[in-house]
Protein backbone atom coordinates (compact mmCIF):
# COMPACT_ATOMS: atom_id res chain seq x y z
CA UNK A 1 0.00 0.00 0.00
CA UNK A 2 1.22 3.46 -0.46
CA UNK A 3 0.23 6.93 -0.21
CA UNK A 4 1.14 10.45 -0.60
CA UNK A 5 2.34 12.30 2.36
CA UNK A 6 1.74 16.04 3.67
CA UNK A 7 4.45 17.87 4.29
CA UNK A 8 3.78 20.54 7.18
CA UNK A 9 5.25 24.26 6.36
CA UNK A 10 7.99 25.73 8.34
CA UNK A 11 6.47 27.81 11.26
CA UNK A 12 5.27 31.12 10.11
CA UNK A 13 5.31 30.10 6.27
CA UNK A 14 2.11 30.69 4.43
CA UNK A 15 -0.14 27.96 3.94
CA UNK A 16 0.55 27.79 -0.24
CA UNK A 17 4.33 26.35 0.74
CA UNK A 18 2.45 23.03 1.89
CA UNK A 19 3.69 20.32 -0.71
CA UNK A 20 2.59 16.73 -1.02
CA UNK A 21 6.07 14.93 -1.21
CA UNK A 22 6.24 11.41 -3.15
CA UNK A 23 4.53 8.34 -2.37
CA UNK A 24 6.33 6.52 0.51
CA UNK A 25 5.72 2.58 1.53
CA UNK A 26 4.21 2.17 4.81
CA UNK A 27 6.11 0.13 7.11
CA UNK A 28 5.41 -3.37 7.98
CA UNK A 29 4.25 -4.37 10.83
CA UNK A 30 6.52 -5.65 13.19
CA UNK A 31 6.61 -9.40 13.43
CA UNK A 32 6.40 -9.55 17.03
CA UNK A 33 2.99 -6.96 17.25
CA UNK A 34 1.80 -9.35 14.91
CA UNK A 35 2.23 -12.52 16.33
CA UNK A 36 0.77 -10.89 20.61
CA UNK A 37 -2.00 -9.02 17.41
CA UNK A 38 -3.22 -13.00 16.84
CA UNK A 39 -2.66 -14.25 20.31
CA UNK A 40 -5.02 -11.20 21.66
CA UNK A 41 -7.59 -11.64 19.04
CA UNK A 42 -7.39 -15.29 19.63
CA UNK A 43 -8.07 -15.26 23.45
CA UNK A 44 -10.72 -12.28 22.70
CA UNK A 45 -12.29 -15.06 20.24
CA UNK A 46 -12.40 -17.57 22.97
CA UNK A 47 -14.05 -14.88 25.47
CA UNK A 48 -16.81 -14.43 22.75
CA UNK A 49 -17.69 -18.32 22.90
CA UNK A 50 -17.45 -18.68 26.59
CA UNK A 51 -13.88 -21.12 26.76
CA UNK A 52 -10.87 -19.41 28.96
CA UNK A 53 -7.60 -17.60 27.75
CA UNK A 54 -5.06 -19.63 26.46
CA UNK A 55 -1.43 -18.46 28.50
CA UNK A 56 1.62 -17.32 26.49
CA UNK A 57 4.39 -19.41 26.54
CA UNK A 58 7.77 -17.76 25.11
CA UNK A 59 9.13 -21.33 24.42
CA UNK A 60 6.09 -21.98 21.88
CA UNK A 61 6.51 -18.80 20.20
CA UNK A 62 9.99 -19.54 19.63
CA UNK A 63 8.97 -22.92 18.37
CA UNK A 64 6.83 -21.28 15.86
CA UNK A 65 8.67 -18.18 15.37
CA UNK A 66 11.44 -20.96 14.09
CA UNK A 67 9.28 -22.71 11.76
CA UNK A 68 8.05 -19.39 10.18
CA UNK A 69 11.52 -18.52 10.03
CA UNK A 70 12.19 -21.51 8.07
CA UNK A 71 9.15 -21.45 5.51
CA UNK A 72 10.16 -17.67 4.92
CA UNK A 73 13.82 -18.84 4.38
CA UNK A 74 13.21 -21.66 2.00
CA UNK A 75 10.12 -20.60 0.74
CA UNK A 76 7.45 -23.16 1.24
CA UNK A 77 4.04 -23.46 3.15
CA UNK A 78 3.56 -26.67 4.92
CA UNK A 79 3.28 -28.43 8.53
CA UNK A 80 6.52 -30.33 7.84
CA UNK A 81 9.84 -28.16 8.07
CA UNK A 82 12.17 -28.03 5.06
CA UNK A 83 14.26 -31.03 7.39
CA UNK A 84 11.20 -33.26 7.39
CA UNK A 85 10.59 -31.97 11.40
CA UNK A 86 6.76 -32.05 12.25
CA UNK A 87 5.97 -29.68 14.88
CA UNK A 88 6.43 -32.48 17.58
CA UNK A 89 9.59 -33.32 16.51
CA UNK A 90 10.51 -29.45 16.64
CA UNK A 91 9.20 -29.36 20.24
CA UNK A 92 11.29 -32.26 21.44
CA UNK A 93 14.09 -30.89 19.53
CA UNK A 94 13.23 -27.32 21.93
CA UNK A 95 13.26 -29.63 25.20
CA UNK A 96 10.02 -28.13 25.31
CA UNK A 97 9.23 -31.15 28.34
CA UNK A 98 6.27 -33.59 28.62
CA UNK A 99 3.31 -32.99 26.93
CA UNK A 100 -0.11 -34.80 25.93
CA UNK A 101 -1.00 -33.09 22.99
CA UNK A 102 0.23 -30.54 20.66
CA UNK A 103 -1.07 -28.55 17.84
CA UNK A 104 -0.29 -26.35 15.31
CA UNK A 105 -1.77 -23.62 13.15
CA UNK A 106 0.07 -22.38 10.25
CA UNK A 107 -1.07 -19.25 7.64
CA UNK A 108 0.60 -17.47 4.64
CA UNK A 109 -0.60 -13.90 3.69
CA UNK A 110 0.39 -11.43 0.95
CA UNK A 111 -1.43 -8.64 -0.46
CA UNK A 112 -3.65 -8.01 2.68
CA UNK A 113 -4.48 -5.35 4.34
CA UNK A 114 -5.05 -7.11 7.47
CA UNK A 115 -3.10 -10.04 7.69
CA UNK A 116 -3.22 -10.83 11.06
CA UNK A 117 -7.18 -10.63 10.88
CA UNK A 118 -7.43 -12.48 7.43
CA UNK A 119 -5.21 -15.64 9.11
CA UNK A 120 -7.79 -15.56 11.89
CA UNK A 121 -10.78 -15.21 9.78
CA UNK A 122 -9.42 -18.14 7.14
CA UNK A 123 -8.85 -20.36 10.08
CA UNK A 124 -11.87 -20.08 11.73
CA UNK A 125 -12.89 -21.27 8.24
CA UNK A 126 -11.23 -24.35 8.30
CA UNK A 127 -12.67 -27.11 10.55
CA UNK A 128 -9.43 -28.63 11.96
CA UNK A 129 -7.62 -24.88 12.44
CA UNK A 130 -11.03 -24.08 14.24
CA UNK A 131 -10.54 -26.89 16.72
CA UNK A 132 -7.13 -26.26 17.33
CA UNK A 133 -8.50 -22.52 18.10
CA UNK A 134 -11.49 -22.78 20.28
CA UNK A 135 -10.59 -26.33 21.88
CA UNK A 136 -10.89 -26.11 26.02
CA UNK A 137 -8.03 -29.01 25.76
CA UNK A 138 -5.09 -26.18 25.08
CA UNK A 139 -3.96 -24.22 27.47
CA UNK A 140 -1.20 -22.44 26.52
CA UNK A 141 -0.31 -20.99 23.12
CA UNK A 142 2.93 -19.27 21.35
CA UNK A 143 2.74 -17.30 18.01
CA UNK A 144 5.78 -16.36 15.33
CA UNK A 145 5.87 -14.73 12.74
CA UNK A 146 8.13 -13.71 9.91
CA UNK A 147 7.76 -11.15 7.80
CA UNK A 148 9.63 -10.90 4.50
CA UNK A 149 10.98 -7.84 2.22
CA UNK A 150 8.50 -8.86 -0.38
CA UNK A 151 5.39 -8.47 1.95
CA UNK A 152 5.10 -12.11 2.78
CA UNK A 153 3.19 -13.17 6.31
CA UNK A 154 4.18 -17.02 7.50
CA UNK A 155 2.10 -17.45 10.49
CA UNK A 156 2.60 -20.21 13.29
CA UNK A 157 0.67 -21.34 15.97
CA UNK A 158 1.61 -23.76 18.38
CA UNK A 159 -0.70 -25.09 21.02
CA UNK A 160 0.72 -27.36 24.10
CA UNK A 161 -1.50 -29.42 26.86
CA UNK A 162 1.35 -30.11 29.21
CA UNK A 163 1.00 -33.79 31.18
Amino acid sequence: MRFAATVEPAPGAPERDRRVAGPIALPLPNATVAAREVFDRLNQKRLEMGLSELEWSDRLADLARLHSEDMASNNFFNHRGSDGSMVDDRADRLHLGAWAGIGENIAFMQNFADPVGTAIEKWLQSPSHRTNMLSPQWKETGVGVTVTKEGKFYFTQVFLLRK
